[in-house]
Formats: C-alpha cells, structure tokens, sequence
C-alpha cells in the first residue's frame, strides 16, 4: 500500500487536496506503525516457540543464558526497523521525498543501537554461562565482561556520530588521538580497574567467596563481586563496602583462601602462669602426675623428653599441654603444634599454644580452641600451678 493507493482512495471521500496528502501520510505512518508492531510480535512469537522447544532438553546454565540475558527478545527487535525501512522509499515520495534521508538516518541510528544491544545481551549470556563453570569463582570474567559492553557502547557513539554528520566512522577515528588525553582523565578509574582486574584474574590474586583483609580500608570479609572499577565485600558485620580495584594492586592486603584451602586454621593463645608458683617436684608427686596425664611410667616418661629428676611443675605442664595437641582430633598432626614459653612479662610468664585447628569455619574453630584453652586452664591446678590475673582491690572506705 503507497502513498498513490491511499490518495486516490482519499479523493472520493471529498477532502480538499492538501488535507488529503497530509491524511495520506498519517494514514501510511499508522499502518507502518501496526506492521512494525505485527512483525515485531509475530517474530516474537516464532522465536519463543522455537526456544521452547530447542532448549527444553539443554542443560541450565544454558536455558538461563539465553533466556534470562534477553538476547531472543532483542533480536526481535530488528523486525520492525527492517519493515520501517523498506517503506520509507515507498511512503515518502513526491512532495514528502525530502523526508526519506532523516527519517532513514534516524532508522540508521536505531539500527545501530539496537544491535549494540544484542551484542551486549550476548556477551550476558557468555558471563551467565561462565558462572556456572568451576572456574568462575577463581577466574571472574566480570571485568572483561563489563570492558567488552563499554567498548560496544563506544562504537555505537561512534558510529551514531559518523551517521549523523554523514562522514565514515574511520574519518572520527582520525581525530581520536586528540581526545586521548581528556578520556584518560574522564575514565581514569575504569581504565586503572581494567589493569588492576587483568592483573587479579591472570595472578589469581582474589576470586569470588575469598576472604580478605585490607586494614588501610577497613575491609575484613568475603568477596561478592569482583566488577570492573569496584570490588564488592560483604564484612563480617554485615557491612557492604565498595572497594576500588586498583587498591588490592596499590595496597598489600591479606587473602584468607589459602588456609581455607590448606584446611588447617592456626590457633595462637597464651596461658599467663604467675611465676611464684612454680617449684620442683618430688619423686612422688611427679609420678602420679605422669601416670595420671601420660599414661607412662616415670623411667620412660623422662627417657622419652631427654629429662632428669628433679622436674618442675612448670616444665611438667608444658609437656603435657603439648601431649594434649599431639593427640586431641581436631588439631592437625602433619602442620607445626607445640606448647612453647614464651618471655617474661609483669603480667606473668606466657605459655603460648601454637597449632592448626582442622575447622576453618569460624565459630566451630572458635569452639574447639576455647575447649583447648579451658581444659588447659582447669589442669593448671594439679601441676601445682596458679595462672596470672591483675587483682583489682578495692580501695578501704575513708568513712570508715
């Protein structure tokens, strides 16, 4: 149906000749409008039958990606610019054909943003597909992901420029270089989080679910989303904090994930003995104790630690608190456990505990080293030994 079709169609109605040519026109635009719409459904409606029916049986991440980034609804979206198009040169003649190159320009600038669309709803569904992977969590491709879209949306720019002022995209590119040293400051952040995620992606440096530690930014938590110019942390209170890239590059930070890996979390408490109760003990109070705590008998007890009588209750303990890591089931045997003292201080003489507890997750490991340190407190009696504590005495009433 042309624009003569519906003019001549018009003059038997009675109008006058120029209200005719201007209701031709509308009439036309209308019916281009419900065409574009009937092509844009109808393409909808053969695309969505035919995923249905091909991705019914593919895997998840699959049907997610193609589904869930909209790329099938986006490429529907091409129908109706092609129906406008080919009817420009058909509609706008004559007196109206002044009009064919700005309306085919603005055709030309959809065009071009639509299928910027598409290609970035593609590079969705390659990051959607990627997250499924086994790698995603050590690799994020995120970053790359988000520098593919700038670059798609920096074309069409570009494109819809060179559209505009009829020249050719190469003829814009020439001139680029001038404008180099204003986009460095314009996208400084995105270009130094660029770098910085390459860098963490290639070195491995972070992944998603590590925990991390950056005291310069008060961060202390596990990673959400590594993005392109933001690292998304989740504290452990709670807390959201949107940390720049570059910092983990500028800054040193510690990563938790290889205790996590090496499944082993290492316990560090000190027991403060006050010096005044140790002594040595006699024969007969050091064998009930090596019986009672070491199922030994006293000759091959002091064999066994390269020992000679006398033996001090303080060294006694040290050797029992190292028996008890040696064999409690929760403390790694094949990583570093010992009980060692440590220097003097006016708070008493520490005992440290040193050793690898095989839970990681936090409040269990808490929970197995408390029990250590308990345990080790409850004994500290029957070896003759009184722990250190500040006696805070109250001061005697004036009044009295």
């Amino acid at each position: 149906m042309d624009l003569e079709f519906v003019t001549a169609w018009l003059n038997k109605t009675g109008f006058e000749q120029g209200v005719i040519e201007h209701l031709a026109i509308a009439i036309n635009i209308v019916l281009i409008v419900l065409a574009s719409y009937v092509a844009y459904a109808v393409s909808r409606f053969f695309i969505d039958l035919a995923i249905h029916r091909l991705l019914n049986k593919a895997p998840e991440r699959w049907y997610n990606a193609l589904v869930n980034s909209g790329f099938f609804k986006r490429c529907a979206n091409l129908a109706p610019v092609l129906v406008i198009n080919a009817f420009i040169p058909v509609i706008f003649v004559e007196r109206f054909e002044t009009w064919q190159d700005p309306l085919q320009t603005a055709v030309s600038i959809y065009l071009t943003w639509i299928i910027t669309s598409i290609l970035t709803a593609l590079a969705n569904v390659v990051h959607i597909a990627y997250e499924y992977s086994s790698k995603a969590k050590e690799v994020p491709i995120t970053g790359v992901i988000q520098v593919i879209k700038l670059i798609l949306v920096l074309m069409a720019i570009l494109i819809t420029v060179a559209i505009i002022m009829n020249k050719s995209p190469m003829y814009l590119l020439s001139g680029f270089g001038a404008m180099t040293a204003i986009l460095m400051v314009v996208f400084r952040d995105t270009l130094m989080g660029f770098v910085a995620g390459v860098q963490l992606a290639t070195n491995r440096m972070v992944a998603i679910d590590d925990w991390i530690q950056v005291p310069d930014s008060n961060v202390d938590g596990v990673i959400k989303e590594v993005g392109l110019i933001t690292l998304k942390v989740e504290n452990w209170d709670k807390t959201t904090v949107y940390l720049p890239t570059y910092v983990l590059i500028h800054q040193s930070f510690k990563n938790w994930q290889g205790m996590i890996n090496a499944g082993g979390r290492r316990m560090m408490r000190s027991i403060m003995i006050d010096l005044d109760s140790t002594s040595q003990l006699n024969d007969e109070k050091l064998t009930a104790l090596v019986d009672t705590y070491f199922s030994q008998d006293l000759k091959s007890w002091l064999e066994q630690n390269e020992l000679s009588c006398p033996v001090s209750n303080l060294t006694a303990f040290r050797l029992y608190a190292e028996h008890y890591l040696a064999n409690h089931p929760k403390v790694r045997q094949d990583m570093t456990h010992m009980a060692r003292l440590l220097q003097p201080t006016p708070a008493g003489l520490p005992l440290e505990i040193y050793a690898f507890c095989e839970e990681t997750q936090w409040t269990q490991y808490e929970a197995i080293q408390s029990a250590i340190v308990e345990h080790l407190y409850s004994v500290l009696p029957e070896f003759g030994l009184k722990h250190y504590q500040y006696l805070n005495k109250a001061l005697p009433d004036a009044g009295k």
